[in-house]
């Protein structure tokens, strides 16, 4: 009896913890829409600036990147990605190639494949019109650059809605 009184606050618990996720998803999004749009890029350039500059990102080889959606009103990562696809140079003024892997949703379980990019034009929008890799590259050849679990990753670049002081992630509520 004393497990069904556990296992019921439990779900009472996590189900306030969605409800006040939910509703700080709506706060944010509602102060997002009502930000200055001129201010908003300026805010979008600085954090892309940041991370340009950063020796991490700088020195990564291997990065996964979700794609942002401005509909959304995720920071813009456009020009991370025009970087990364076009290998930035080291300090000293050697190129780095740098490998760029995007997710696919593959079914409606939200299984999912990071497939390897090498332009944007590899990107089509998906039924939420969230850009990701099309399942074939440009010959119509399946992509099967798909990076594996066990296979390291230098930077994965996460936009999200908002984050806390910690780094922990407010998604978009469907994951």
């Amino acid at each position: 009896m004393n497990r069904n009184n556990d296992a019921h606050a439990d779900t009472a618990n996590l189900d306030d913890i969605f409800k006040q996720k939910r509703i700080l998803r709506s706060k944010v999004r509602k102060t997002l829409k009502s930000m200055d749009p001129s201010l908003r890029s300026q805010e979008d350039d600085s954090i892309q600036n940041e991370v340009l500059e950063a020796p991490w990102f700088k020195s990564s080889r291997r990065l996964c990147a979700y794609i942002s959606c401005s509909a959304l009103r995720e920071v813009d990562t456009s020009r991370l990605l025009s970087e990364i696809l076009k290998s930035s140079p080291e300090d000293g003024g050697t190129p780095i190639a740098k490998k760029l892997y995007v997710p696919r949703v593959e079914d409606k379980n939200s299984h999912m494949k990071m497939l390897n990019i090498s332009s944007m034009d590899d990107l089509i929008a998906n039924s939420m019109d969230i850009l990701e890799p099309a399942p074939v590259d440009g010959d119509g050849n399946p992509r099967e650059d798909v990076l594996q679990a066990t296979e390291p990753v230098d930077l994965f670049l996460l936009p999200g809605l908002a984050f806390d002081k910690s780094g922990r992630r407010l998604g978009r509520g469907g994951g």
